[in-house]
């Protein structure tokens, strides 16, 4: 069983304080935050299938033993059987194979918004994306509360385990809306069970951009209910991602932290056994 935690980004200069030490260049950021985590979620490839020669980069900047999982570009989220049979699948595996090589692709992920519902889709639309990626774990998010309430959960997960898809479980704001899946932490394939932290922010609804919905400094509290979450799923996964994506100021990289001290992983520059406190001054 191995915990593996990470943000969905490197890049963002609000980490500067944080992980990086101020004047350190920006093509130098991704080598240092592998010093802190084994993982990254690669969620720039949502909006942007990279070549593979950036790729290639991200890969010789990490060590041996770092994780990159995959985020397919958006066009698959919007509209996966079209995706499936289109040029950006082969952008996709294309930009997959340096990491590939490398020994450094964790898992393919891929989001559904929260309009991909049971009363106007059906799950088998993604089975020509399941079919046409390579042989790595597809890990699936999906938004839509009615997913999994009544018989429809049975079936939903059902298909999951029929397809070796990875359930992506989610902390969202516990809002009444058919937009929000609750939490719900199921493993559906035993090779990786994933879980994506998006903050709670009570206003999550009613905010206008990613930044404002993800505006969450999650308590020492909250995660520590988190880590019970974790390791429940560990127990019957042999590998448990953990993406931290509340992306507002240095909130992801702070809580993703705190989770490693929680779970008594190494944190660089720490001493767990004085450690007090992340949080707070």
């Amino acid at each position: 069983m191995a915990i593996h935690i990470g943000c969905g980004s490197w890049a963002d200069a609000k980490y500067v304080g944080l992980l990086y030490p101020k004047g350190l260049p920006a093509g130098e950021r991704l080598r240092v935050y592998a010093e802190w985590f084994d993982r990254i979620e690669l969620n720039n490839t949502y909006h942007n299938t990279p070549s593979p020669k950036s790729v290639a980069e991200w890969a010789a900047q990490t060590p041996s033993g770092f994780i990159f999982d995959f985020k397919l570009h958006r066009s698959f989220s919007q509209n996966p059987r079209h995706a499936a049979g289109s040029g950006e699948m082969e952008k996709v595996l294309a930009a997959v194979h340096p990491l590939i090589a490398a020994k450094k692709l964790g898992t393919f992920l891929l989001t559904l918004p929260p309009s991909f519902g049971p009363d106007n889709h059906r799950l088998d639309e993604l089975d020509s994306v399941i079919d046409k990626l390579p042989a790595f774990p597809l890990a699936v998010e999906l938004r839509h509360r009615d997913w999994v309430t009544g018989d429809t959960h049975a079936e939903t997960l059902d298909y999951f385990r029929r397809r070796k898809l990875a359930w992506v479980a989610t902390d969202l704001p516990r809002l009444d809306s058919p937009t929000l899946c609750p939490p719900v932490d199921e493993v559906t394939n035993s090779q990786v069970a994933y879980l994506r932290l998006h903050g709670r922010n009570p206003n999550y609804l009613k905010a206008k951009t990613a930044a404002e919905k993800h505006h969450y400094d999650y308590t020492e509290n909250e995660l520590m209910e988190i880590v019970a979450r974790i390791k429940t799923l560990a127990l019957r996964a042999a590998n448990v991602h953990v993406s931290v994506n509340n992306h507002a100021e240095n909130f992801a990289p702070k809580a993703a932290l705190a989770l490693r001290r929680l779970l008594g992983q190494k944190v660089k520059g720490v001493d767990l056994d004085t450690q007090g406190t992340l949080f707070g001054d």
